[in-house]
């Protein structure tokens, strides 16, 4: 009896279990159904945005800092994009992303100087910092260095050395990385001068350089992902994320509505991030903080090159004051020597024929090697 009872007991237990189950998969496919028929209405959404872009030359390219920091910080699915060409991730390899400085959208900053970087953490494992300079500055290396140098001391009291997370600063440059030979995408660690082998995958420093893709185009060669990464073997698959860089490349560069609309089309997440350009550039509020950030670029550019030229100017005339002041010194020297000579070898008679004479002058002087 007692068993029996123990059997009807195991098996509605079973058929409760079984109809647990089959209503966790029943759940669980339907909250997938239900995320991607959001995801369809998004993308759906988001082209219907596309068509309806605008023509002309862009207001503010993504080049403009501000913008740059608005669009990543509105929109997740842009960074998320960027990011996975950056680091060359799968999209799912992105967990979760922590922005470490986000700032109020549409207020006005006071420190012009400020720099509208991006600071994250990404899956709690790595502290990423993205940088867009657009003005060309001499001292970047040592910047940069100092930068990821804070970003990796980031340990609290009590905390071991094995809890650093990796750390990596990237630059999206459009300049050439000065004192470096020139490429598009580069990767920098330290590591032993004699075999190379890598110190720490810790403490890693990468450079976009939007220059290498403007300077090809100019040639009127081929425009392609082979032609910025030339150490590509030939038969090798081009990467995913090698492809992905050369169109965000692009986006940056784009200064009209046409480009950024073909670039997005075979891309979502250049399309997430050229319809949120389009949100984001139709805020007056926005749009002001652009134009501060523009006219503060360029009043930076106008005082490195005033700089440069004054520097120019005085480095001649130093030059010159220098130059005359040593060719002086030179010149006395080698009159000196030649007068001597000619006085030792009873020549005297010709001394004030070589104050006078250049041609004769010029004719001695070689004469006795001086």
């Amino acid at each position: 009896m007692v068993f029996d009872e123990i059997c009807e007991c195991s098996e509605w237990l079973h058929r409760l279990l079984n109809c647990c189950i089959l209503e966790i998969l029943d759940t669980e496919r339907d909250v997938g159904m239900v995320q991607e028929a959001a995801y369809t209405r998004e993308a759906e959404n988001t082209n219907e945005a596309l068509r309806d872009l605008p023509s002309g030359k862009l207001a503010y390219t993504l080049r403009n800092d501000y913008l740059f920091k608005a669009v990543l910080q509105k929109n997740r699915k842009a960074l998320k994009g960027l990011l996975c060409a950056l680091l060359g991730y799968e999209d799912t390899q992105i967990k979760d992303i922590e922005l470490l400085n986000p700032i109020e959208l549409g207020k006005s900053i006071e420190d012009k100087t400020c720099i509208l970087d991006i600071k994250l953490v990404l899956n709690n494992e790595l502290v990423l910092n993205i940088e867009l300079q657009v003005n060309k500055l001499d001292g970047w290396s040592e910047r940069s260095l100092v930068y990821l140098c804070r970003a990796f001391d980031h340990l609290k009291k009590g905390e071991a050395y094995m809890e650093f997370r990796d750390v990596m600063h990237i630059g999206i440059l459009d300049f050439h990385l000065p004192g470096h030979t020139p490429l598009f995408y580069s990767e920098y660690k330290m590591q032993n001068t004699i075999n190379h082998e890598v110190y720490s995958d810790k403490f890693v420093l990468r450079v976009l350089d939007l220059k290498v893709l403007e300077e090809l185009e100019k040639t009127g060669g081929e425009v392609s992902v082979r032609a910025l990464f030339p150490n590509l073997p030939e038969k090798t698959i081009v990467p995913a994320n090698y492809q992905e860089l050369f169109e965000w490349a692009r986006v940056f560069k784009a200064t009209t509505w046409e480009e950024l609309k073909a670039l997005a089309t075979e891309n979502q997440s250049i399309a997430e991030t050229v319809v949120t350009i389009r949100e984001l550039t139709e805020d007056d509020k926005i749009r002001m903080q652009c134009e501060a950030r523009e006219k503060y670029e360029h009043d930076i550019a106008s005082y490195i090159g005033m700089g440069r030229r004054e520097g120019l100017e005085e480095g001649e005339r130093i030059g010159r004051e220098e130059g005359e002041r040593i060719g002086q010194e030179q010149g006395i020297a080698r009159l000196s020597g030649l007068i001597s000579r000619l006085q030792q070898e009873g020549r005297s008679e010709l001394i004030v024929q070589v104050a006078e004479d250049r041609e004769l002058r010029q004719r001695l002087l070689g004469e006795y090697g001086l």
